[in-house]
Order: C-alpha cells, then sequence, then structure tokens
C-alpha cells in the first residue's frame, strides 16, 4: 500500500492485548509499520486461561507460528457438557475443514508469542489513548501523558471499555447479560483431565468449566446470574464459589479450594450488539472486544480478534489507500462478527437458565442430541479461510 507514492508512516493501534498485537504482527508481515500503544507500563501475564478454535488457530498457521503456539498449549479434541453431578450430557469434538485441532494456553502465553515476532521498536508502553483528530491525511493521537503520535489511521484494540469507541460513538454502549463469571488458573492438572478434553458443566443459572493448559496448569471458570457473582471484596469470592460450587462434582470443589482469593477475577458478562459500521472517510477503526464484545459462550472473543486481524492487514495492503482498506474490512466482517455474536448472547440464555424444569428440558435436548449434529453445525463457526 502506497500513499502519494510514498511508503506510509507506521499505521497506530491503541491497546497491546491480543487484537491489537495479531494486527502489528499481520501488518509487519506485509511491510506495513504499526506501532501498538499500551497503557500498562509493562506487559506482564494477565487474565487465565483461553481457548483458541479452530478458526483461530487456523489464524495462527497462516501468521506461520502454529507450531509454536502448540507447544505452549493443551490441544483440545472433546468438549464436554456435564451436569452438576458429572453425568455427560452431550460430547462436541471441534473441528474444521483443514481438521485443525483447539487449543487450550494462558493468554499471557498467547501474547507473548504474539509480541516475540514483532520488531522491538513495535511497542510503546505506559501509552494510554487520551483524544485523537484526524486531517484529510493523517491521524493524530494523544495520550494522557501529553505524547503525540502521528500515523494514516489508527486501529482500536482496545478493549470493551474502549477509549477510541466511547469517543467515537458518544459512549459505551454495552449490554448487561445478566450474570458474572470468575475464572483463574491452578498450578495442576486435576485427575481425570489428563487427555485432549475439557468440560463444562451446566447447572441452574449456573456453570463451571474446566481446561488443562499446556504448562501444567488449569484454567477454571464459572458464571453465575446475578445478583450472584457481584461480592465487591476479593476477600470472598472464594466463599462464595463454595457457596454456589462447592457440592458440585469432582474436581470442581478442589479447584476452588486450591485458588487463592486475590488469584481469582471476576467481571459482569457485557456485550454490545455488533455492527461494524463503515465510517466514510475516517482513518479509525475498531476491532475485537472495541467493535464487538462477545459473552464468553462460544469462546470466540480473542478467536474474533484474531480473525479481524488478519483480515484488516490483507486489506489494508491490497487497497490503493489506507481509507479503502479500512472500509473493506469493516464491510468483509460485518457479517461474521455479527453471527457469532448473537448467536453466543443466545447460548448464554439457555446456559443460565433457572427454572427447574426449563433446564431439565435442555439437558434432556442435550442428550438427545447426537455429537455429530453439533461437530457439523459448529463447523462453520469453526472455519476461517483469511
Amino acid at each position: 500500500m502506497l500513499q502519494n507514492g510514498k511508503s506510509p508512516s507506521a499505521i497506530l493501534i491503541a491497546g497491546a492485548g491480543i487484537g491489537g498485537l495479531a494486527t502489528a504482527l499481520a501488518l509487519q508481515q506485509r511491510g506495513i509499520p504499526a506501532i501498538v500503544c499500551e497503557r500498562a507500563p509493562e506487559l506482564r501475564e494477565v487474565g487465565a486461561g483461553l481457548l483458541l478454535s479452530p478458526n483461530a488457530v487456523r489464524v495462527l498457521q497462516l501468521f506461520g507460528i502454529f507450531e509454536d503456539a502448540v507447544s505452549r498449549s493443551r490441544v483440545i479434541n472433546e468438549w464436554q457438557i456435564l451436569n452438576p453431578h458429572g453425568r455427560p450430557l452431550h460430547r462436541l469434538r471441534p473441528t474444521n475443514r483443514d481438521q485443525l485441532p483447539a487449543l487450550s494456553l494462558h493468554r499471557g502465553d498467547l501474547q507473548n508469542l504474539l509480541r516475540s515476532h514483532l520488531c522491538a521498536s513495535s511497542t510503546k508502553l505506559g501509552v494510554e489513548v487520551s483524544d485523537f483528530s484526524e486531517t484529510p491525511e493523517s491521524v493524530q493521537l494523544t495520550s494522557t501523558g501529553g505524547e503525540q503520535l502521528e500515523g494514516p489511521a489508527l486501529v482500536a484494540a482496545d478493549g470493551l471499555r474502549s477509549r477510541v469507541h466511547h469517543i467515537t460513538e458518544g459512549g459505551d454502549h454495552l449490554r448487561d447479560c445478566g450474570y458474572s463469571g470468575w475464572r483463574s488458573v491452578v498450578p495442576f492438572i486435576p485427575k481425570g483431565y489428563e487427555g485432549d478434553s475439557l468440560s463444562e458443566s451446566w447447572g441452574e443459572g449456573k456453570r463451571f468449566g474446566i481446561s488443562p493448559l499446556g504448562d501444567g496448569r488449569c484454567y477454571w471458570y464459572a458464571t453465575a446470574n446475578h445478583p450472584a457473582g457481584l461480592a465487591a471484596s476479593p476477600s470472598s469470592r472464594k466463599q462464595e464459589l463454595h457457596k454456589l460450587f462447592g457440592h458440585w462434582h469432582a474436581p470442581i470443589p478442589e479447584l476452588i479450594a486450591a485458588t487463592e482469593n486475590d488469584q481469582i477475577l471476576l467481571n459482569p458478562i457485557f456485550d454490545r450488539p455488533a455492527r461494524m459500521k463503515a465510517t466514510g472517510a475516517s482513518r479509525v477503526t475498531l476491532l475485537g472486544d472495541a467493535a464487538h464484545p462477545m459473552t464468553p459462550n462460544l469462546g470466540q472473543g480473542a478467536c474474533a480478534a484474531l480473525e479481524d486481524a488478519w483480515i484488516l492487514a490483507r486489506e489494508i495492503a491490497a487497497a490503493p489507500n489506507v481509507i479503502d482498506g479500512l472500509r473493506r474490512y469493516e464491510t468483509l466482517r460485518s457479517a461474521r462478527v455479527k453471527w457469532i455474536s448473537r448467536a453466543s448472547h443466545a447460548l448464554g440464555t439457555v446456559i443460565q437458565l433457572e427454572n427447574p424444569y426449563a433446564t431439565s428440558v435442555r439437558d434432556f435436548i442435550l442428550r438427545l442430541t447426537p455429537g455429530f449434529l453439533s461437530t457439523t453445525t459448529m463447523r462453520p463457526l469453526f472455519s476461517f479461510r483469511g
């Protein structure tokens, strides 16, 4: 991509999460410089575990880092849905046309992997976006510390509470989905999870997921409808989890007991009806959670951000100018992210059912549904060509 016959200056990216780093890498691989602005003064291991379904693994393959990712991950070939007593309700084998598996790894490991393939000068730490302005030729970003950066475009990959989204749209416009989520990592693999499967157990308005990681640790997560999960103090989170899940099947009580209070993350679950709005002649676009925050029910938040990154870089590289590339990216991504976001929200409604009769019907249908049917139904979600 050239502008007025000259090589463009670096595209600005707000946020050094998975979406931001992946965008910088995808641009770099096409010879387009980028600068990632991250508000944190250093990139530390944050978050918890992460499941990359085959569509995201396909993006890693396109990046040329598939083998590196596998070396840091647990390969997952089966997802099990259980009831609170541990009785199997359903099994699904995640796969796509490329026969790629799902991968379970720590979020920090994926961020480190992406960053290890970037030029050292591509990331500026301690730079938080305060404001930005546009001219016909460029975008100028202003940080909270007063630093100013200029580039041909600004990609907002700054997450759920995106400052750039707030400025461009006049607010966050987030939707409270009615339940909260806990997550953490313990330093061992519990008995029964040494293989290539993970589980998610569904109850009445509650669930608990267990996913072994590739480094000998285990990621767990849980959800419960409001007002559960709204404890203000971290010191009470473990107690609350014991109350909600202490009577569920093994190894759920063991995982809770092995987790320190200050290692338990708790967040209300929000999403936003997805709309990848084409914004005329603007040099600003949104990516990942900044554009389409999703519920975690299909595990597609990071996966969609990786897809976004690949398509955005591809379209910028192919377009006659950066603005056309941004608009083409938004147009191409719109239908898919809307579909995924809506499906994830709808699945959450089913999972979080509280009425005992409704959950009995749900579980009965799950037991009767053949696994191959679910695998076939999910294949479009798990497929990405790039």
